[in-house]
């Protein structure tokens, strides 16, 4: 395996409270890592670290073998980080096809003009929807469809961006157990093409069905990390 990603010391301060207190975490290309706390533990602070929504008091990060002191969210996108909230972002008023290129509508020259090449669109599209196993016209307007089928479409975002690690917070909370085994689905494919997955969870199950390896977090503090065959539930 190769690494995709490390963080190293990353400690994080708020005014009255250390919310990270010295992490050191990597990403592997073609595994999933399942980063495991109660709520509170540093989970969604060390992800919003990597993905530049916070910078860190302390630490740096690495990824593809460039450091960085700090990251911006531009940064991050621009090295192939995606991170799929709880709260997802798609945008139900636009179709499928807009969620996936919204910021980066494929173009076409029309005399002197440049307008969307719908068409492109389109077909760049229904790829994206066949990859992930998402049985949608990319025309549907995402208020049309499904909670699991929204974050489908948030996985296939990244896959249209080309990312190569993608954070999951928390993916299962709101899906039925029907949905969980098809994104434990996308997710194997995803991981033999060597995409490196963040899974954060709470839920000590899922763990032995999708990972391959568990850091731990408590109260902001690193407890180790195991592979998940080395873990009992």
């Amino acid at each position: 395996m190769s690494t995709l990603v490390e963080m190293k010391g990353v400690v994080k301060k708020f005014p009255g409270v250390t919310a990270l207190k010295d992490i050191s975490f990597d990403i592997q290309a073609g595994e999933v890592h399942v980063l495991l706390g109660e709520n509170g533990a540093g989970k969604s602070t060390l992800m919003k670290i990597l993905s530049g929504v916070y910078q860190p008091t302390e630490g740096k990060i690495i990824i593809g073998g460039k450091e960085f002191s700090k990251l911006t969210p531009k940064d991050s996108y621009e090295n192939g980080i995606s991170v799929i909230y709880q709260e997802l972002s798609v945008i139900n008023e636009l179709s499928i096809q807009e969620n996936l290129f919204v910021g980066k509508l494929p173009m076409k020259k029309v005399g002197l003009a440049s307008v969307v090449d719908y068409g492109e669109m389109n077909r760049r599209a229904k790829e994206l929807l066949a990859k992930i196993g998402l049985n949608r016209d990319p025309k549907t307007l995402v208020e049309d469809i499904s909670v699991s089928e929204k974050q489908q479409v948030e996985i296939a975002k990244a896959l249209a961006s080309d990312s190569k690690v993608i954070v999951m917070d928390e993916p299962t909370a709101s899906l039925t157990n029907k949905e969980v085994e098809h994104l434990f689905d996308v997710i194997r494919a995803l991981k033999k093409e060597g995409k490196g997955i963040v899974f954060i969870s709470h839920k000590l199950a899922e763990i032995k069905e999708i990972g391959d390896r568990v850091s731990v977090l408590k109260d902001g503090a690193y407890v180790g990390t195991k592979q998940v065959s080395d873990v009992s539930v």
